[in-house]
């Protein structure tokens, strides 16, 4: 089925792909208040207005032991909603989705009740979106970070793409294997920028721009590795495809950057952050309307 296309007065897209698209000058925001009306208006009930944080416990995220009742039966629905608001235009709760979606087999009343409150505070910020703005720099960036440990002994990987300080893609998964170290999850997630950058280079190719991808990370263990074999000894058992990453270093088709962890915006989608750490994040990627 093709999909509608609505055009303001002058002629710009307004509605496409599911999002609103709000010209001002210099950029246009993202937004897809429809979509969280819509689901406000099949999941809550009652009074849900006033300023609503995102959830900061993470125990509410794990499997519950002492289940508190089965959740409604649209727990799956929800959590689908928010996953396409996740990937759209809303980033900052990508870590909060990819935890819940988690329990989508096994969700308590904790778990439904910590994906309402998700979505309260979508609800108190639906102007709120993804702002593209006017740039010259089409330099390709990619952030990586990792949190070590995690449910199940498997670390949280968050990365970002950037065309310049535009942010065009990002996402927050589990990583596949058990780690043993810092380092290394921090060398996995490097790992899997590396293969996002070498097929956002030959998507970018494809449109006659040649651009190197540059990979920012803050670990150092994990670029000492990019770079030689010389931490063999404590290497030697991580699995062969994540020196993925060593073979593009050294064929020169991606320079690695080592930054500070205060520096790495990837690090908002690997752990959850209080809302004032958030919001100064936001403000970097994001605008709201203003209506």
């Amino acid at each position: 089925m093709e999909e509608h296309v609505e055009l303001d007065k002058r002629g710009r897209p307004s509605n496409m792909l599911g999002m609103e698209l709000h010209w001002s000058k210099g950029q246009v925001i993202l937004t897809q208040t429809r979509l969280i009306e819509s689901m406000v208006a099949q999941h809550l009930s009652g009074n849900h207005g006033g300023k609503h944080s995102l959830p900061s416990d993470p125990n509410a995220y794990l499997p519950s032991e002492n289940d508190e009742g089965n959740p409604p039966p649209n727990y799956q629905s929800l959590i689908g909603g928010l996953l396409f608001l996740a990937r759209m235009t809303r980033p900052e709760i990508s870590v909060h989705v990819n935890l819940l979606g988690r329990r989508a087999k096994d969700a308590s009343q904790t778990h439904w009740n910590t994906a309402l409150k998700v979505l309260r505070y979508l609800v108190s910020t639906k102007m709120e979106g993804l702002a593209l703005k006017k740039s010259r720099d089409l330099s390709l960036k990619i952030y990586t970070d990792a949190a070590y440990g995690g449910e199940g002994s498997r670390a949280q990987t968050g990365a970002l793409m950037c065309l310049g300080d535009q942010l065009v893609g990002w996402y927050s998964r589990r990583q596949d294997v058990v780690t043993l170290s810092v380092t290394e999850v921090e060398y996995i997630a490097d790992c899997e920028g590396a293969k996002d950058a070498s097929w956002a280079q030959q998507f970018l190719k494809e449109l006659n721009l040649h651009l190197k991808p540059q990979l920012y990370t803050d670990s150092e263990g994990a670029y000492g590795l990019s770079k030689s074999p010389k931490f063999a000894r404590r290497s030697r058992h991580i699995e062969h495809r994540f020196h993925y990453l060593r073979q593009q270093v050294r064929s020169e088709k991606l320079d690695i950057i080592t930054i500070p962890g205060k520096d790495n915006p990837a690090d908002a989608l690997t752990k959850l952050l209080p809302m004032t750490t958030l919001n100064t994040w936001k403000q970097r990627w994001m605008d709201t309307t203003g209506e």
